[in-house]
């Protein structure tokens, strides 16, 4: 349980789709799961990376292309206990 992993927040605008099917995310390998969200965030992608820089490259060539995405903010989290 020694790596690290991306969390990307993702606020969606007026574009978004209705989604009833989320196999569009095969589409990015970097992406291991999403997360519906309530809050200030409507989705969470746990996202498969080795550095910062191909973070920034997935959500800037990537996410940030798509015409839905208002805004985002990533972090990095590290699992130290599960049950």
């Amino acid at each position: 349980m020694s790596d690290w992993t991306a969390h990307v927040h993702v606020k969606w605008n007026k574009e978004a789709p209705v989604w009833e099917n989320w196999d569009w995310l095969k589409e990015w390998p970097e992406v291991k799961s999403a997360w519906s969200t309530m809050g200030n965030w409507d989705m969470t992608l746990w996202v498969n990376v080795d550095s910062p820089a191909k973070l920034e490259e997935f959500i800037h060539k990537k996410l940030r292309s798509k015409d839905w995405v208002c805004d985002t903010e990533s972090t990095w989290g590290k699992r130290v206990w599960a049950a």
